[in-house]
C-alpha cells in the first residue's frame, strides 16, 4: 500500500518574484494555505479522479521568504485524508513537514487587470512524517494577483483548474488540483 503522503506541499506556495519592468524586486515574506484533491491515475475532462477510491485530499500551509531574483525558500506542513469514494482504500490519513525552493517570475498587469506568479517546478524533501527523508518535485503552476493594501499582495489560484504533476523519489507518482491563497508581505525589513 503506497503511503503518498499527501503532503503534496503544496504547497510550494511562495513567490519570489522577479519584475517585468527591472528584472528584480524586493525580497518579501509570505503565508500560504490550501487544499488539494491527488489521484495517481489522474483526473477526467470533468476534473473528477479516474477512481475515486485511489483519490485522497491534502491540506496545507507554509511560509517562506524569496530573494530579489525570485528564488523561493518554503517550509510547511500537510495533512492528508484516507482515500475516498468508491473502490479499494489505498492510502492511509497522515501528516508531513516538508521543505522546499523553487523560483518565480511575475507578469502583468494582463488584460483583466491581475497580475501573474508564475512558479517554476518545485523541488524539496520531507523532514518529518511517514515520507521523512523522501525528495519530491511538483510540476510548475500560476497563481493570479487582484489585490494589494498597504505592501500586502493577495494571489490565488487561477480561473480554471490546473493539474500539477508530484513525483517522489521512492518512485509514487500522482496528479492534483489545488486551491490556494497566498498572502505577500513586501517588501521585507
Amino acid at each position: 500500500m503506497k503511503r503518498v503522503f499527501g503532503a503534496c506541499v503544496l504547497m510550494f506556495l511562495g513567490f519570489g518574484a522577479a519584475s517585468a519592468e527591472s528584472g528584480k524586486m524586493p525580497a518579501f515574506g509570505y503565508s500560504s494555505s490550501g487544499s488539494c484533491i491527488a489521484s495517481p491515475l489522474g483526473f477526467n475532462s470533468k476534473l473528477e479522479p479516474i477512481n475515486p477510491g485511489l483519490s485522497w485530499r491534502t491540506t496545507f500551509n507554509a511560509v517562506g521568504s524569496a530573494d530579489a531574483d525570485g528564488k523561493v525558500t518554503e517550509a510547511g506542513q500537510s495533512v492528508d485524508s484516507a482515500s475516498f469514494g468508491a473502490g479499494p482504500r489505498m492510502h492511509s490519513p497522515a501528516a508531513n513537514a516538508y521543505r522546499d525552493t523553487f523560483v518565480v517570475v511575475l507578469t502583468g498587469p494582463n488584460s483583466d487587470g491581475s497580475s501573474s506568479f508564475q512558479l517554476g517546478m518545485a523541488n524539496g524533501s520531507f523532514i518529518a512524517g511517514p515520507n521523512n527523508g523522501v525528495r519530491f518535485t511538483i510540476s510548475n503552476f500560476e497563481l493570479k494577483g487582484w489585490a494589494e493594501t498597504n505592501g500586502i499582495r493577495t494571489y490565488g489560484s487561477s480561473d480554471s483548474p490546473t493539474i500539477q504533476t508530484v513525483t517522489l523519489s521512492n518512485g509514487t507518482k500522482f496528479q492534483r488540483i489545488c486551491t490556494m491563497l497566498i498572502v505577500l508581505i513586501s517588501p521585507l525589513p
